[in-house]
């Protein structure tokens, strides 16, 4: 069981990511511990030439091969370069078999890979580095109670936790500060409301309305005329059987007459009919639809619809009087 961790915020240097890995466990120390924080001896320059260090003796090439990897990861990390840093520990960690003399090497190296996660948010403002950061932390403080003495664990604990509050204000701040982006981006990215175009817009619509409805309305009085001339044709047709002899020749003409003008009404009102509900019924239809869209552009501008009182005038009713208000609301 190891007291000591790694020290949190800025202080976590390439020096103290280093005891991480080599502190904990006695498989990696020896010499290879020295050459990495002192130059390399000369004996060392007589190293095979494909650059290959042999591991010493008694040491496990895996264990050796997962130190290399780590002290290139605190390098990278010394560098700035945070991505390649979590890829050489991950590489690291997954180089170590998963036995207890290696559960606190592992657990440093995870939380190794926190800190690279802030640390590389500060340079590219990727939000996904501070909550993959967040994660990490979160799982390596279910582990302190199997890594630290219960006081030393509480200690850790604290720590962590500090660590994960403020992650947590980081996360809310950048969320707050895109939604206010884009607040602001919506706010310039609307068109210019044009007031002189939405008024001659308004105008065709009502023209187009008004034509509509006097042609509907034209249209429908055509309805009237076949109505009207179908019942004095079926009127004159059933007078005209009251009629049969030679004295009752006028009656049985003026009915003949009334039969022929309610056909020629019918014919006129059918041709009223269709032509006049043909043109009306569309001009309707085409006006309100263009007068809704209109309606919605202003809605959407922010363009609220002001009520206009455009006429005042005294209003005559059959028990009294009162006042007539004409306009738009």
């Amino acid at each position: 069981m190891r007291t000591t961790a790694l020290e949190l915020g800025s202080r976590a240097t390439s020096l103290t990511l280093a005891a991480a890995l080599l502190a904990p466990s006695p498989a990696l120390l020896g010499s290879s511990t020295a050459r990495a924080a002192a130059p390399a001896p000369e004996a060392e320059a007589e190293a095979p030439a494909e650059g290959a260090e042999e591991a010493p003796a008694g040491e496990d090439p895996t264990l050796a091969e997962a130190k290399a990897k780590f002290e290139a990861g605190a390098a990278r990390y010394t560098a700035a370069d945070y991505g390649a840093a979590i890829d050489l520990w991950l590489e690291a960690y997954a180089l170590l078999p998963a036995t207890v003399d290696n559960q606190f090497i592992k657990a440093q190296l995870i939380y190794n890979v926190a800190r690279a996660q802030q640390k590389w948010f500060d340079i590219d403002q990727d939000i996904k580095h501070l909550r993959q950061s967040r994660e990490i932390l979160v799982r390596y403080a279910d582990e302190l109670d199997a890594l630290y003495e219960p006081s030393q664990a509480a200690i850790e604990r604290e720590k962590i936790e500090d660590q994960i509050g403020e992650l947590d204000a980081q996360i809310a701040e950048w969320e707050a500060e895109q939604r206010r982006r884009e607040a602001e981006l919506a706010e310039r990215m609307r068109p210019t409301f044009d007031f002189e175009a939405d008024a001659r817009e308004e105008k065709r619509n009502k023209a187009m309305l008004g034509a509509g409805a006097t042609l509907t309305l034209l249209g429908l009085g055509g309805g009237v005329m076949i109505l009207g001339g179908s019942l004095m044709a079926k009127n004159a047709e059933e007078q005209i059987g009251n009629y049969p002899t030679e004295a009752d020749v006028l009656e049985r003409e003026g009915y003949l007459e009334q039969g022929v003008a309610g056909n020629a009404l019918m014919i006129v009102g059918t041709l009223s009919a269709s032509i006049f509900l043909t043109a009306g019924l569309p001009l309707v239809g085409v006006g309100a639809a263009a007068e809704k869209k209109r309606r919605q552009r202003r809605r959407d501008a922010g363009v609220e619809d002001v009520a206009q009182v455009r006429a005042v005038g005294p209003m005559l009713l059959p028990q009294g009087g009162g006042l007539s208000l004409s306009g738009r609301f």
